[in-house]
C-alpha cells in the first residue's frame, strides 16, 4: 500500500470549515473531510519542530520506498531525515513581495511537485511512502493580495501585505497581574483583523491549491491503495490570547491541530474521532498500517493505547495537561514560587477564554500530580 503524508506547519484548525469555521470557504478541505476519518481533538505534544519530528519519525522502515520532500531546511537536514531512501528540497520562498497568482504560491508549487514525485515513485515495484512537509503559515507569506482581500469587509482595515510572519504582542505582563486584571493586555483589534484577512487568504490559497491533489485521488490516478494523511504540525496565534504570530505559548490555537486520514476505497469516510489523540501517535499508527496488523479502521475506532485519558504537552515556559473534560495549564516562572495556573472546561471552551481555576480547586488538586509524572 502507498502512503502519502502531507504536513503543513501553522495551519489553524479553527480556520477550516470541517472544524467549525463559517467565515472562510474551504470546499476542497471540506470534501476531503467528508472522505476521511477526522480527528476532532488531536494535539501536538511539543512546539519545537525538531522535537515534533523526533517523535513523528519513529515508524519502522518496511518494504516501502521512502521519500521526503520539503521546503524547510531544518526538516531536510533533520537527523532522522537520513533514514529516507531519497530526499528532495523545494526552493523556499525568498521574495520581498507576495506573488501575483495561485500558481506561483508555495502551496501550489509544493503540491504539484509532491504529486509528480508520488506518481514517479509509484512506478517502482515497491510501494511508495512519501512525506511532504511545507513551512506553510510559519514560513514566508507569499499569498497574493487578491486572496487576502477576499475576506475583507467594506469597513475593515487593509489586509496585512507583508511576506514576513506577522508577530504582535502586548507588553509583557506578569501572570499574577494579568490574573487580577491590573494591566491592559489586549492589542488593537484592527491589527488582529488585518492579519486575519491575510491568513484567511492563505487558507483559501491552500484550499484551491489542494484541489488538483484531491482530484488525483478521487479519479483513481494515484491508485486505489493509497492512504493519504493531511495534518498540521503546529497551529498559529490569531489574537486569541493577546498575541499574533508563530509563538510557542501552549494554548489550543497552537497545540490543537487538524488531522485528516483518508483511507483507500472510502473506508471510514465521515467518521469523526472525539477522543484525545497525540500527534506522536501517528508513528505507531503508520507502523500498524504498514504491518497490516489489523483492519485499517479498527486501528482508530477501537479504544486502543492510542486513545488517551490525558495528554501532557510541554513547552519552555509552560506545560499543559489535557483530559476529555479539562485543559489545565501551568506556567513556571522563576520569580514565582508556586507558579501560575489556568483551568478551562473542555470541549465547550474551545479556545480557552474562560479561566475557571478559582472555582474548581478540587480539579486543580486532582490534576496537579500528573504534571510530575
Amino acid at each position: 500500500m502507498n502512503i502519502f503524508c502531507l504536513s503543513i506547519d501553522g495551519l489553524h484548525s479553527g480556520m477550516i470549515g470541517a472544524y467549525g469555521n463559517a467565515w472562510i470557504q474551504t470546499p476542497v478541505l471540506d470534501t476531503l473531510a467528508s472522505q476521511s476519518v477526522l480527528f476532532d481533538r488531536c494535539y501536538t505534544e511539543k512546539l519545537d519542530l525538531t522535537e515534533i519530528f523526533d517523535s513523528l519519525w519513529q515508524f519502522k522502515k518496511q518494504k516501502e520506498r521512502t521519500v521526503l520532500l520539503t521546503d524547510d531546511n531544518d526538516i531536510f537536514f533533520h537527523a532522522k531525515a537520513n533514514e529516507f531512501d531519497k530526499r528532495y528540497r523545494l526552493k523556499p520562498f525568498e521574495d520581498q513581495e507576495p506573488v501575483q497568482s495561485l500558481e506561483e504560491t508555495q502551496f501550489f508549487t509544493g503540491f504539484a511537485a509532491a504529486l509528480d514525485l508520488f506518481q514517479e515513485q509509484k512506478q517502482s515495484a515497491k510501494p511508495c511512502f512519501l512525506w511532504t512537509h511545507l513551512q506553510g503559515f510559519r514560513g514566508q507569506w507569499d499569498f497574493p493580495m487578491s486572496y487576502r482581500e477576499t475576506h475583507r469587509g467594506e469597513d475593515d482595515p487593509i489586509p496585512y501585505a507583508g511576506v514576513e510572519i506577522p508577530y504582535i504582542k502586548p507588553p509583557y505582563v506578569k501572570p499574577y497581574l494579568k490574573q487580577q486584571n491590573r494591566i491592559e493586555t489586549t492589542i488593537d483589534p484592527d491589527k488582529i483583523q488585518s492579519v486575519m484577512e491575510a491568513y484567511s487568504g492563505g487558507v483559501t490559497v491552500l484550499d484551491h491549491a489542494l484541489a488538483g491533489l484531491l482530484d488525483s485521488f478521487e479519479n483513481g490516478e494515484l491508485g486505489d491503495e493509497t492512504l493519504f494523511l493531511l495534518f498540521s504540525t503546529r497551529g498559529f496565534s490569531l489574537g486569541e490570547h493577546g498575541r499574533i504570530g508563530a509563538d510557542n505559548y501552549l494554548y489550543s490555537e497552537n497545540v490543537q491541530i487538524p488531522l485528516f486520514v483518508r483511507f483507500p476505497n472510502g473506508l471510514g469516510a465521515t467518521v469523526r474521532i472525539p477522543a484525545l489523540f497525540g500527534l506522536s501517535d501517528l508513528a505507531r499508527f503508520l507502523n500498524n498500517v504498514s504491518d497490516n496488523k489489523s483492519p485499517f479502521l479498527n486501528l482508530i475506532q477501537e479504544k486502543t493505547e492510542m486513545i488517551h485519558k490525558r495528554l501532557r504537552i510541554t513547552g519552555k515556559k509552560d506545560s499543559v495537561l489535557v483530559t476529555p473534560d479539562w485543559f489545565f495549564r501551568k506556567v513556571s516562572e522563576g520569580y514565582m514560587s508556586e507558579g501560575y495556573h489556568e483551568l478551562y472546561v473542555k470541549p465547550d471552551d474551545r479556545w480557552e477564554i474562560n479561566n475557571v481555576v478559582d472555582r474548581c480547586p478540587e480539579i486543580v488538586e486532582e490534576l496537579t500530580p500528573y504534571f510530575e509524572m
